[in-house]
């Protein structure tokens, strides 16, 4: 079970009940501090949750109550939103309509530069440049298809949380907490990709198999693909 707490007009959370006991032995919370978990309809003072089962307030915490800031009406704070994992083989829909996407304008680049290496090759006469340009060209095409692909997830993710393919298949990355990520995390992220590309894809399919289907990029960058609403 997980809390949330609020400390001056600032949401914080989620912590876990433990964490919640050890905060009202330290005098962070008091009776007066407004708490919600999910199940309750609105945020509600500490002190009504101690005939539930939560431990009392310790004295000194009592005595400290007057000084704090008073706490913002449970009308400021709405309950924590509930996050939908996405699972596997929805992300690898999304990942094939992306790929789609960012294949367009390497198949433009992959014309331009068979073309090009062809007409150096009949210049050339007999095609004996082609040995040289071809590997180079493929090296070339895919550097420029990863620095495609992590601008493209840096400018999307960070400006709208989703890309083309995830917003077609309704997922949207968002931080553990559900709010909206930065672009230095999105591009982060991004770069984190390759490193789950490599060995098989595992990095990808390690999401089939974790709790909260992150992949590994995600546990890198403590993002969550979840679904919109």
């Amino acid at each position: 079970m997980t809390w949330y707490y609020a400390v001056g007009s600032q949401q914080q959370g989620p912590v876990s009940e433990a964490q919640l006991q050890a905060l009202v032995k330290d005098g962070v919370i008091n009776g007066d501090t407004l708490v919600w978990r999910e199940g309750m309809a609105s945020w509600q003072p500490y002190r009504t949750q101690i005939a539930s089962g939560m431990p009392p307030v310790p004295a000194a915490a009592v005595a400290d109550a007057a000084p704090r800031t008073a706490q913002p009406a449970p009308a400021q704070f709405a309950p924590q939103e509930r996050l939908e994992y996405a699972g596997f083989w929805i992300r690898f829909c999304a990942k094939i309509i992306d790929g789609i996407v960012l294949s367009i304008p390497i198949g433009i680049i992959l014309v331009v530069t068979f073309a090009a290496a062809g007409g150096l090759a009949a210049l050339s006469g007999g095609g004996r440049a082609m040995p040289v340009w071809f590997p180079l060209a493929q090296i070339l095409l895919q550097l420029f298809g990863a620095a495609l692909a992590i601008l493209y997830n840096t400018i999307a993710i960070g400006a709208w949380g989703t890309t083309l393919g995830k917003k077609a298949c309704g997922l949207k990355v968002v931080k553990p907490d559900g709010s909206k990520i930065s672009y230095g995390r999105a591009c982060g992220r991004a770069f984190g990709e390759i490193l789950s590309q490599m060995v098989c894809y595992i990095g990808y399919i390690i999401a089939g198999f974790d709790d909260q289907k992150r992949s590994l990029h995600d546990h890198m960058c403590d993002t969550r693909v979840v679904y919109a609403r």
